[in-house]
């Protein structure tokens, strides 16, 4: 079975969303530093696969959110900023005994920045290759997961990118891909088609529109969400991905609690939903 797990910003909800739901994966995210000595023993206790979204720790140096990302940014300083806090994450990620790092690319978006197209390319080309750079010397995997309004997210360029540099993979998320298709014009199952060779990981929440998102960020995925009413198709989503790669991490990334205006649902029964339909494709 693929390797199913749950994204955790808090240590102290570990052993509900992973041990609770059955799960052996975890992926780590902006803790107190005081936090991180617990996490490891819960991790090594629980015998846990593990990853790290950067951050790992909390930043009093960085922006916030410290999930924007800046290796698009026209501005240096801030791309340097970035280069900072992952190759901090990076530190983290060998010391303590990650699987991979996730970084986001690119957001905030990139295109209101004034620049052209082509030399933001350029940009997001030579931010690409250092990350390479740094994951081969490092022997990290580092996963790019795409965020934000950007025209730097369309499988022509990812694809090249990723082609050009193999250190790296790619972190299909499953709603911020549903929004780049909104917002680019493209087809989200053909994006996913395309960068099938290239997924390193993937992160499982959902969304109909940006409205949705502003209005409750990450909704746990769940059986009753309707593709046609707007929802990503999950079901489809994880059939197209190759089951013999049993040891492809699969990432619950959403909020413990749905939303009670969109339904009364509870969260586990996604959970139990994703197990079911990753069982009966392998």
């Amino acid at each position: 079975m693929i390797n199913l797990g749950f994204h955790c910003h808090q240590v102290d909800v570990l052993d509900e969303v992973i041990i609770g739901n059955g799960l052996k994966r975890g992926e780590f995210y902006n803790l107190p530093a005081d936090d991180i000595p617990r996490l490891r023993q819960l991790i090594e206790h629980n015998k846990l696969d593990w990853s790290i979204h950067a951050p790992l720790t909390r930043l009093d140096w960085y922006p916030q959110p410290p999930t924007w990302s800046f290796l698009c940014d026209a501005d240096a300083d801030n791309r340097e900023l970035t280069m900072k806090m992952i190759t901090l994450t990076v530190d983290h990620a060998e010391e303590y005994g990650a699987e991979y790092v996730v970084v986001h690319f690119p957001s905030p978006a990139s295109d209101e920045s004034g620049e052209n197209d082509g030399k933001l390319e350029a940009i997001a080309w030579r931010s690409c290759e250092r990350l390479a750079e740094l994951s081969l010397k490092r022997n990290i995997p580092i996963h790019m997961e795409g965020v934000g309004q950007s025209r730097l997210i369309n499988a022509e360029f990812l694809r090249a990118v990723l082609k050009e540099f193999s250190p790296l993979s790619y972190c299909f998320d499953t709603a911020h891909a549903n929004l780049a298709a909104i917002y680019n014009g493209f087809d989200l199952y053909a994006f996913q088609e395309e960068l099938l060779p290239y997924i390193g990981s993937v992160h499982l929440w959902n969304t109909r529109n940006r409205e949705d998102y502003l209005a409750f960020r990450h909704i746990p995925v769940h059986p009753s969400q309707s593709p046609e009413d707007g929802w990503v198709d999950i079901e489809r989503v994880l059939r197209a991905l190759n089951p013999d790669r049993s040891s492809l991490p699969v990432i619950f990334e959403s909020e413990r609690h749905y939303p009670e205006s969109l339904g009364n649902y509870d969260y586990r029964e996604g959970v139990k939903w994703v197990k079911e339909l990753l069982e009966t494709s392998s």
